[in-house]
Protein backbone atom coordinates (compact mmCIF):
# COMPACT_ATOMS: atom_id res chain seq x y z
CA UNK A 1 0.00 0.00 0.00
CA UNK A 2 1.17 3.54 -0.74
CA UNK A 3 0.45 5.89 2.11
CA UNK A 4 1.47 9.24 3.52
CA UNK A 5 3.34 9.29 6.79
CA UNK A 6 1.62 11.98 8.81
CA UNK A 7 4.67 12.89 10.84
CA UNK A 8 6.79 14.21 7.99
CA UNK A 9 4.51 13.96 4.93
CA UNK A 10 6.98 11.95 2.87
CA UNK A 11 5.81 9.10 0.68
CA UNK A 12 6.44 5.59 1.97
CA UNK A 13 6.13 2.38 -0.03
CA UNK A 14 6.38 -1.31 0.74
CA UNK A 15 6.84 -4.46 -1.42
CA UNK A 16 5.27 -3.29 -4.66
CA UNK A 17 5.63 -4.63 -8.19
CA UNK A 18 8.76 -3.20 -9.80
CA UNK A 19 6.82 -1.15 -12.36
CA UNK A 20 4.90 0.59 -9.54
CA UNK A 21 8.09 1.93 -7.90
CA UNK A 22 10.29 2.16 -10.99
CA UNK A 23 10.71 5.94 -10.61
CA UNK A 24 12.18 5.55 -7.13
CA UNK A 25 14.42 2.68 -8.28
CA UNK A 26 15.71 4.85 -11.13
CA UNK A 27 16.33 7.78 -8.77
CA UNK A 28 18.45 5.55 -6.53
CA UNK A 29 20.23 4.22 -9.62
CA UNK A 30 21.07 7.76 -10.74
CA UNK A 31 22.37 8.64 -7.26
CA UNK A 32 24.44 5.46 -7.19
CA UNK A 33 25.94 6.39 -10.57
CA UNK A 34 27.46 9.64 -9.33
CA UNK A 35 28.46 8.12 -6.00
CA UNK A 36 30.34 5.48 -7.94
CA UNK A 37 31.90 7.99 -10.31
CA UNK A 38 33.33 10.08 -7.49
CA UNK A 39 34.85 7.00 -5.83
CA UNK A 40 36.15 5.23 -8.94
CA UNK A 41 37.57 8.12 -10.94
CA UNK A 42 40.78 7.93 -8.90
CA UNK A 43 42.06 5.03 -11.06
CA UNK A 44 41.93 6.75 -14.46
CA UNK A 45 43.28 9.95 -12.87
CA UNK A 46 46.08 8.23 -10.94
CA UNK A 47 48.82 8.44 -13.62
CA UNK A 48 48.23 12.20 -13.93
CA UNK A 49 48.11 12.65 -10.13
CA UNK A 50 51.36 10.74 -9.68
CA UNK A 51 53.07 12.73 -12.45
CA UNK A 52 51.93 16.10 -11.08
CA UNK A 53 52.81 15.36 -7.46
CA UNK A 54 55.84 13.13 -7.98
CA UNK A 55 54.33 10.15 -6.15
CA UNK A 56 55.37 6.51 -6.13
CA UNK A 57 52.86 3.85 -7.20
CA UNK A 58 52.45 2.73 -3.59
CA UNK A 59 51.52 6.27 -2.52
CA UNK A 60 48.93 6.39 -5.29
CA UNK A 61 47.62 2.98 -4.25
CA UNK A 62 47.13 4.34 -0.74
CA UNK A 63 44.52 6.76 -2.13
CA UNK A 64 42.42 3.73 -3.09
CA UNK A 65 43.23 2.07 0.24
CA UNK A 66 42.04 5.20 2.13
CA UNK A 67 38.72 4.97 0.29
CA UNK A 68 38.40 1.32 1.33
CA UNK A 69 39.21 2.04 4.97
CA UNK A 70 36.64 4.84 5.07
CA UNK A 71 34.08 2.49 3.58
CA UNK A 72 34.92 -0.16 6.17
CA UNK A 73 34.51 2.23 9.09
CA UNK A 74 31.19 3.59 7.85
CA UNK A 75 29.76 0.11 7.36
CA UNK A 76 30.31 -0.69 11.02
CA UNK A 77 27.88 2.09 11.94
CA UNK A 78 25.61 2.03 8.89
CA UNK A 79 22.92 -0.17 10.44
CA UNK A 80 22.87 1.97 13.60
CA UNK A 81 22.42 5.15 11.58
CA UNK A 82 19.71 3.54 9.43
CA UNK A 83 17.82 2.60 12.58
CA UNK A 84 18.19 6.11 14.02
CA UNK A 85 17.63 8.23 10.90
CA UNK A 86 15.91 5.91 8.40
CA UNK A 87 17.15 4.87 4.97
CA UNK A 88 16.19 8.13 3.24
CA UNK A 89 18.17 10.40 5.57
CA UNK A 90 21.21 8.11 5.46
CA UNK A 91 21.19 8.34 1.67
CA UNK A 92 20.90 12.14 1.81
CA UNK A 93 23.81 12.47 4.26
CA UNK A 94 25.85 10.16 2.04
CA UNK A 95 25.20 12.27 -1.06
CA UNK A 96 26.17 15.59 0.49
CA UNK A 97 29.09 14.09 2.42
CA UNK A 98 30.56 12.73 -0.82
CA UNK A 99 30.10 16.17 -2.37
CA UNK A 100 32.22 17.71 0.41
CA UNK A 101 34.88 15.00 0.06
CA UNK A 102 35.12 15.57 -3.69
CA UNK A 103 35.41 19.32 -3.18
CA UNK A 104 38.32 18.76 -0.78
CA UNK A 105 40.12 16.63 -3.38
CA UNK A 106 39.58 19.30 -6.02
CA UNK A 107 41.03 22.11 -3.90
CA UNK A 108 43.80 20.85 -1.60
CA UNK A 109 47.47 20.20 -2.43
CA UNK A 110 48.99 18.58 0.68
CA UNK A 111 49.30 14.78 0.53
CA UNK A 112 47.81 14.20 4.05
CA UNK A 113 44.80 16.34 3.07
CA UNK A 114 44.31 14.25 -0.06
CA UNK A 115 44.33 11.07 2.01
CA UNK A 116 41.76 12.74 4.28
CA UNK A 117 39.57 13.61 1.29
CA UNK A 118 39.60 10.01 0.06
CA UNK A 119 38.87 8.78 3.58
CA UNK A 120 35.85 11.13 3.74
CA UNK A 121 34.60 9.82 0.38
CA UNK A 122 34.76 6.29 1.75
CA UNK A 123 33.08 7.21 5.03
CA UNK A 124 30.15 8.95 3.35
CA UNK A 125 29.87 6.60 0.38
CA UNK A 126 29.60 3.67 2.77
CA UNK A 127 26.39 5.01 4.30
CA UNK A 128 24.59 4.76 0.97
CA UNK A 129 24.89 1.12 -0.02
CA UNK A 130 23.32 -0.77 2.93
CA UNK A 131 20.42 1.70 3.12
CA UNK A 132 19.86 1.62 -0.64
CA UNK A 133 19.90 -2.19 -0.89
CA UNK A 134 17.62 -2.58 2.13
CA UNK A 135 15.28 0.13 0.77
CA UNK A 136 15.11 -1.56 -2.63
CA UNK A 137 14.29 -4.99 -1.21
CA UNK A 138 11.69 -3.42 1.10
CA UNK A 139 10.04 -1.39 -1.69
CA UNK A 140 9.99 -4.19 -4.26
CA UNK A 141 8.27 -7.56 -3.91
CA UNK A 142 10.69 -10.54 -3.59
CA UNK A 143 9.80 -11.91 -7.05
CA UNK A 144 11.33 -8.76 -8.59
CA UNK A 145 14.45 -8.45 -6.41
CA UNK A 146 16.80 -9.72 -9.10
CA UNK A 147 15.49 -7.22 -11.67
CA UNK A 148 15.47 -4.34 -9.19
CA UNK A 149 19.01 -5.07 -8.01
CA UNK A 150 20.17 -5.53 -11.60
CA UNK A 151 18.66 -2.14 -12.53
CA UNK A 152 20.44 -0.55 -9.58
CA UNK A 153 23.67 -2.31 -10.59
CA UNK A 154 23.47 -0.61 -13.98
CA UNK A 155 24.76 2.51 -12.19
CA UNK A 156 28.26 1.26 -11.35
CA UNK A 157 28.60 -0.46 -14.69
CA UNK A 158 27.63 2.64 -16.68
CA UNK A 159 29.83 4.68 -14.33
CA UNK A 160 32.78 2.42 -15.11
CA UNK A 161 32.23 3.22 -18.81
CA UNK A 162 31.97 6.96 -18.22
CA UNK A 163 34.71 7.45 -15.63
CA UNK A 164 37.75 7.05 -17.94
CA UNK A 165 36.29 9.51 -20.46
CA UNK A 166 35.39 12.00 -17.71
CA UNK A 167 38.96 11.71 -16.41
CA UNK A 168 40.50 12.20 -19.85
CA UNK A 169 38.26 15.22 -20.54
CA UNK A 170 39.12 16.83 -17.19
CA UNK A 171 42.86 16.38 -17.76
CA UNK A 172 42.57 17.77 -21.30
CA UNK A 173 40.49 20.80 -20.26
CA UNK A 174 42.33 21.77 -17.08
CA UNK A 175 43.62 19.16 -14.63
CA UNK A 176 42.57 16.05 -12.74
CA UNK A 177 41.10 18.32 -10.03
CA UNK A 178 38.36 19.53 -12.38
CA UNK A 179 36.80 16.06 -12.37
CA UNK A 180 36.27 16.12 -8.61
CA UNK A 181 34.93 19.68 -8.56
CA UNK A 182 32.43 18.96 -11.36
CA UNK A 183 31.09 15.77 -9.74
CA UNK A 184 30.88 17.57 -6.39
CA UNK A 185 28.53 20.13 -7.91
CA UNK A 186 26.31 17.43 -9.41
CA UNK A 187 26.10 15.62 -6.07
CA UNK A 188 24.98 18.81 -4.33
CA UNK A 189 22.10 19.14 -6.81
CA UNK A 190 21.21 15.45 -6.53
CA UNK A 191 20.96 15.84 -2.78
CA UNK A 192 18.30 18.52 -3.21
CA UNK A 193 16.35 16.31 -5.65
CA UNK A 194 16.44 13.38 -3.23
CA UNK A 195 15.40 15.64 -0.35
CA UNK A 196 12.34 16.75 -2.35
CA UNK A 197 11.09 13.53 -3.94
CA UNK A 198 13.00 10.61 -2.38
CA UNK A 199 10.88 7.98 -0.65
CA UNK A 200 11.27 5.69 2.35
CA UNK A 201 9.65 2.55 3.76
CA UNK A 202 7.11 2.62 6.63
CA UNK A 203 9.30 1.09 9.31
CA UNK A 204 12.88 1.74 10.26
CA UNK A 205 15.06 -1.30 10.95
CA UNK A 206 15.65 -2.07 14.63
CA UNK A 207 19.00 -0.83 15.97
CA UNK A 208 21.75 -3.45 15.88
CA UNK A 209 22.51 -5.31 19.07
CA UNK A 210 25.02 -7.97 20.04
CA UNK A 211 22.40 -10.72 19.87
CA UNK A 212 21.51 -9.92 16.27
CA UNK A 213 25.16 -9.51 15.28
CA UNK A 214 25.97 -12.90 16.85
CA UNK A 215 23.00 -14.44 15.03
CA UNK A 216 24.27 -13.15 11.67
CA UNK A 217 27.90 -14.03 12.39
CA UNK A 218 26.93 -17.58 13.41
CA UNK A 219 25.69 -18.27 9.88
CA UNK A 220 28.53 -19.81 7.81
CA UNK A 221 26.89 -18.47 4.64
CA UNK A 222 27.48 -14.94 5.95
CA UNK A 223 31.25 -15.47 6.01
CA UNK A 224 31.29 -17.22 2.64
CA UNK A 225 29.36 -14.41 1.01
CA UNK A 226 31.51 -11.77 2.74
CA UNK A 227 34.68 -13.30 1.31
CA UNK A 228 33.05 -13.77 -2.10
CA UNK A 229 31.91 -10.15 -2.20
CA UNK A 230 35.42 -9.03 -1.18
CA UNK A 231 36.82 -10.94 -4.15
CA UNK A 232 34.10 -9.52 -6.41
CA UNK A 233 34.82 -5.93 -5.37
CA UNK A 234 38.55 -6.53 -5.71
CA UNK A 235 38.39 -8.16 -9.10
CA UNK A 236 36.03 -5.53 -10.49
CA UNK A 237 36.78 -2.12 -8.98
CA UNK A 238 40.14 -2.91 -7.35
CA UNK A 239 41.67 -4.19 -10.57
CA UNK A 240 39.84 -1.48 -12.52
CA UNK A 241 41.54 1.25 -10.50
CA UNK A 242 44.98 -0.20 -11.27
CA UNK A 243 44.55 -0.93 -15.00
CA UNK A 244 45.51 2.60 -16.22
CA UNK A 245 48.70 2.58 -14.13
CA UNK A 246 49.50 -0.96 -15.29
CA UNK A 247 48.91 -0.19 -18.96
CA UNK A 248 50.90 3.06 -18.93
CA UNK A 249 53.75 1.68 -16.81
CA UNK A 250 54.28 -1.81 -18.27
CA UNK A 251 52.32 -2.08 -21.52
CA UNK A 252 53.53 1.20 -23.13
CA UNK A 253 50.01 2.68 -23.47
CA UNK A 254 49.40 6.41 -23.58
CA UNK A 255 47.06 7.50 -20.76
CA UNK A 256 44.30 8.55 -23.18
CA UNK A 257 44.49 5.17 -24.95
CA UNK A 258 44.49 3.27 -21.66
CA UNK A 259 41.43 5.16 -20.43
CA UNK A 260 39.66 4.66 -23.76
CA UNK A 261 40.19 0.90 -23.58
CA UNK A 262 39.08 0.87 -19.95
CA UNK A 263 35.87 2.78 -20.72
CA UNK A 264 34.88 0.91 -23.88
CA UNK A 265 35.51 -2.47 -22.25
CA UNK A 266 32.73 -1.74 -19.77
CA UNK A 267 29.99 -1.42 -22.43
CA UNK A 268 29.26 -5.20 -22.63
CA UNK A 269 29.08 -5.23 -18.84
CA UNK A 270 25.82 -3.24 -18.96
CA UNK A 271 24.16 -6.08 -20.87
CA UNK A 272 25.77 -8.75 -18.70
CA UNK A 273 24.49 -7.30 -15.43
CA UNK A 274 20.89 -7.33 -16.76
CA UNK A 275 21.24 -10.89 -18.06
CA UNK A 276 22.71 -11.96 -14.74
CA UNK A 277 19.84 -10.38 -12.80
CA UNK A 278 17.28 -12.10 -15.05
CA UNK A 279 18.97 -15.47 -14.47
CA UNK A 280 19.17 -14.82 -10.70
CA UNK A 281 15.35 -14.56 -10.56
CA UNK A 282 14.94 -17.98 -12.21
CA UNK A 283 17.71 -20.19 -10.85
CA UNK A 284 19.86 -20.58 -7.79
CA UNK A 285 22.74 -18.15 -8.24
CA UNK A 286 25.64 -20.46 -7.27
CA UNK A 287 26.31 -21.62 -10.84
CA UNK A 288 26.28 -18.06 -12.19
CA UNK A 289 28.69 -16.95 -9.47
CA UNK A 290 31.04 -19.87 -10.20
CA UNK A 291 31.18 -19.13 -13.94
CA UNK A 292 31.64 -15.39 -13.54
CA UNK A 293 34.31 -15.73 -10.84
CA UNK A 294 36.23 -18.30 -12.92
CA UNK A 295 36.15 -16.23 -16.10
CA UNK A 296 37.15 -13.05 -14.27
CA UNK A 297 40.09 -14.71 -12.53
CA UNK A 298 41.40 -16.18 -15.79
CA UNK A 299 41.01 -12.83 -17.57
CA UNK A 300 43.07 -10.99 -14.93
CA UNK A 301 45.82 -13.63 -15.05
CA UNK A 302 46.02 -13.25 -18.85
CA UNK A 303 45.98 -9.47 -18.49
CA UNK A 304 48.93 -9.66 -16.13
CA UNK A 305 51.23 -12.20 -17.74
CA UNK A 306 49.77 -12.76 -21.21
CA UNK A 307 51.13 -11.26 -24.47
CA UNK A 308 50.22 -7.70 -25.38
CA UNK A 309 47.87 -8.73 -28.20
CA UNK A 310 45.62 -10.38 -25.56
CA UNK A 311 45.52 -7.26 -23.37
CA UNK A 312 42.36 -5.77 -24.88
CA UNK A 313 40.40 -9.09 -24.96
CA UNK A 314 41.39 -9.76 -21.34
CA UNK A 315 40.21 -6.31 -20.23
CA UNK A 316 36.88 -6.83 -22.01
CA UNK A 317 36.35 -10.29 -20.49
CA UNK A 318 37.29 -9.06 -17.00
CA UNK A 319 34.72 -6.27 -17.30
CA UNK A 320 31.83 -8.42 -18.55
CA UNK A 321 32.33 -11.37 -16.21
CA UNK A 322 32.90 -9.30 -13.06
CA UNK A 323 29.75 -7.23 -13.74
CA UNK A 324 27.65 -10.39 -13.99
CA UNK A 325 28.90 -11.49 -10.56
CA UNK A 326 27.08 -8.92 -8.42
CA UNK A 327 23.30 -9.43 -8.99
CA UNK A 328 23.37 -13.14 -8.02
CA UNK A 329 25.65 -12.63 -5.01
CA UNK A 330 23.51 -9.73 -3.75
CA UNK A 331 20.34 -11.77 -4.28
CA UNK A 332 21.97 -14.62 -2.34
CA UNK A 333 22.76 -12.19 0.47
CA UNK A 334 19.08 -11.22 0.63
CA UNK A 335 18.15 -14.91 0.82
CA UNK A 336 20.20 -15.55 3.96
CA UNK A 337 18.74 -12.61 5.89
CA UNK A 338 15.34 -11.64 7.26
CA UNK A 339 13.73 -8.32 6.41
CA UNK A 340 14.33 -6.98 9.92
CA UNK A 341 18.09 -7.59 9.83
CA UNK A 342 18.80 -7.20 6.12
CA UNK A 343 20.37 -3.73 6.49
CA UNK A 344 22.64 -5.03 9.26
CA UNK A 345 23.60 -8.08 7.18
CA UNK A 346 24.44 -5.88 4.19
CA UNK A 347 26.43 -3.45 6.31
CA UNK A 348 28.48 -6.19 7.98
CA UNK A 349 29.21 -7.96 4.69
CA UNK A 350 29.96 -4.68 2.92
CA UNK A 351 32.23 -3.51 5.73
CA UNK A 352 34.92 -6.00 4.79
CA UNK A 353 34.51 -6.11 0.99
CA UNK A 354 35.66 -2.56 0.11
CA UNK A 355 38.51 -2.61 2.63
CA UNK A 356 39.86 -5.97 1.43
CA UNK A 357 38.82 -6.04 -2.22
CA UNK A 358 38.69 -2.32 -2.97
CA UNK A 359 41.56 -1.28 -0.69
CA UNK A 360 44.12 -3.96 0.13
CA UNK A 361 44.06 -5.69 -3.25
CA UNK A 362 44.79 -2.60 -5.42
CA UNK A 363 47.33 -1.39 -2.85
CA UNK A 364 49.05 -4.76 -3.16
CA UNK A 365 49.06 -4.50 -6.97
CA UNK A 366 50.54 -0.98 -6.70
CA UNK A 367 53.21 -2.26 -4.31
CA UNK A 368 54.06 -5.01 -6.79
CA UNK A 369 54.50 -2.25 -9.40
CA UNK A 370 56.97 -0.40 -7.16
CA UNK A 371 58.83 -3.68 -6.56
CA UNK A 372 59.23 -4.11 -10.31
CA UNK A 373 56.25 -6.09 -11.66
CA UNK A 374 52.67 -4.89 -12.00
CA UNK A 375 52.15 -8.05 -14.05
CA UNK A 376 52.89 -10.30 -11.07
CA UNK A 377 50.45 -8.30 -8.94
CA UNK A 378 47.70 -8.69 -11.55
CA UNK A 379 48.33 -12.41 -11.96
CA UNK A 380 48.28 -12.90 -8.19
CA UNK A 381 44.91 -11.13 -7.97
CA UNK A 382 43.51 -13.41 -10.67
CA UNK A 383 44.80 -16.54 -8.95
CA UNK A 384 43.28 -15.45 -5.64
CA UNK A 385 39.94 -15.01 -7.42
CA UNK A 386 40.03 -18.54 -8.82
CA UNK A 387 40.62 -19.86 -5.30
CA UNK A 388 37.38 -18.15 -4.26
CA UNK A 389 35.33 -20.67 -6.25
CA UNK A 390 35.83 -23.07 -3.34
CA UNK A 391 33.65 -20.78 -1.18
CA UNK A 392 30.54 -21.14 -3.36
CA UNK A 393 27.57 -23.27 -2.39
CA UNK A 394 23.80 -23.04 -2.57
CA UNK A 395 22.43 -21.51 0.64
CA UNK A 396 19.19 -22.83 2.08
CA UNK A 397 16.08 -20.94 0.97
CA UNK A 398 15.91 -17.68 2.90
CA UNK A 399 13.13 -16.17 4.93
CA UNK A 400 11.76 -13.36 2.84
Amino acid sequence: MISLQAKNHRKVVSERRLNRVLGQVLLLTFIFFFQFVVRQIVGPLLPAVEAEMGLRHTQGGLFVFSLGIGFFISQLGAAFFAARWGYRRCILISIWGCAVGAMVLGLVDALPSLYGGFLLLGLCGGLYIPSAFALLTAMVRPQDWGKALATHELAPNIALIAVPFIATAAISLHSWRLAYLAVSGVLVLLGFVHALVGTDVPDRPPPPDLRRIREIAANPDFWRLGLLLSLGVGIETGVYSMIPLFLTSEKAFALADANQLLGLSRIPAVVMVLVSGWIADRTRPALTITITLGLTGLAVIVLGIGPKYLTAPAVYLQAAASAAFFPPVLAMTSQISRADNRALTFSLILAVAPAVGGGLLPAGIALAGDLGSFAAGMAGAGLLTLCGIALIKNPPPGRR
